[in-house]
């Protein structure tokens, strides 16, 4: 027997005591193909990248499992035509890879940082420019300016 896992979405309209209702149903269908479940974590509900079946949320379940191919395909295929099942996949697991034991120090981990990065930044401090004014820097008569651009404005362009 292979060692399996399978995500599966449930709509967010059920409410919890439903939920474990439709886990436990899930779970039937798995034992009744014959698959010997070793874990099931409930990873929260969540946005779903795209509307499923004009669903925007959805409650994310993960269940490790050992199954023969065979029951595979047939857990797919009740899976598939299950209505309480929005999406699920079933992978193989990986003996090279560590299994994840808890989800919950991740969810922590992932939400301490979600919160930090909603806060706002400390901008730095704007500092402000002088500008030098024209009067006090070069008493300009008006007279002069007047001459100067008359001079330019009369001059031949080449």
């Amino acid at each position: 027997m292979k060692k399996y896992e399978m995500m599966f979405i449930i709509p967010s309209k059920y409410t919890e005591a439903e939920l474990d209702d439709v886990i436990k149903k899930v779970t039937d269908i798995m034992e009744t193909a014959g698959a010997a479940i070793a874990d099931t974590f409930n990873m929260g509900k969540r946005r779903l990248a795209y509307p499923i079946s004009h669903q925007r949320n959805g409650t994310y379940i993960l269940v490790n499992f050992e199954a023969e191919s065979e029951s595979i395909l047939k857990m797919d295929n009740v899976l598939r035509l299950t209505e309480e099942v929005l999406r699920h996949m079933i992978v193989e697991q990986d003996s090279k890879l560590k299994q994840l034991t808890q989800f919950t120090d991740n969810e922590e981990r992932r939400s301490s940082d979600d919160q930090r990065e909603r806060q706002p930044k400390e901008a730095p401090p704007i500092q402000a420019k002088t500008i030098p004014s024209a009067a006090s820097s070069d008493n300009v008569n008006i007279k002069e300016l007047d001459k100067k651009l008359d001079e330019i404005l009369t001059e031949e362009v080449l």
